[in-house]
């Protein structure tokens, strides 16, 4: 990922261009989390994603492990952490024409993670067709 996209600030994560070859990255390092909930930072839009993502703590499969010798240490019981629906999906349209950030006319595009808040906010500023 080039640097130039992500600008030196001592307290958030800024990103001053998308990028829809590195939305498997940028979806990793904006996801957001207080130990209960957590989200991957996937576009609202909910078309283009790498892996939409929200996960809720202790909401897993399980299943048992066997082995061919049974020793102190080796786990009985494997888990896998589950996705639960996306609540955070949003569709924006201006006269019938929907935000598509891959075939968007983008003017201005800042996402940004607080550390100090834990927010993480998005503006766009994109040209419409009609």
């Amino acid at each position: 990922m080039p640097t130039y996209r992500f600008p030196v600030d001592p307290w958030r994560l800024v990103e001053t261009e998308y990028s829809a070859e590195d939305l498997g990255k940028t979806e990793t390092i904006f996801a957001v989390g207080n130990g209960y909930l957590g989200m991957r930072a996937n576009p609202e839009e909910g078309r283009e994603a790498h892996s939409h993502g929200t996960y809720l703590n202790g909401f897993h499969e399980t299943w048992s492990i066997r082995h061919a010798e049974d020793a102190y240490g080796f786990a009985k019981t494997g888990q896998t952490i589950v996705n639960v629906p996306d609540a955070k999906l949003m569709k924006l349209y201006v006269d019938d024409e929907p935000l598509l950030l891959a075939t968007a006319d983008i003017i201005e595009y800042e996402r940004s993670l607080d550390f100090r808040t834990g927010v993480l906010t998005r503006d766009i500023l994109w040209r419409t067709p009609a």
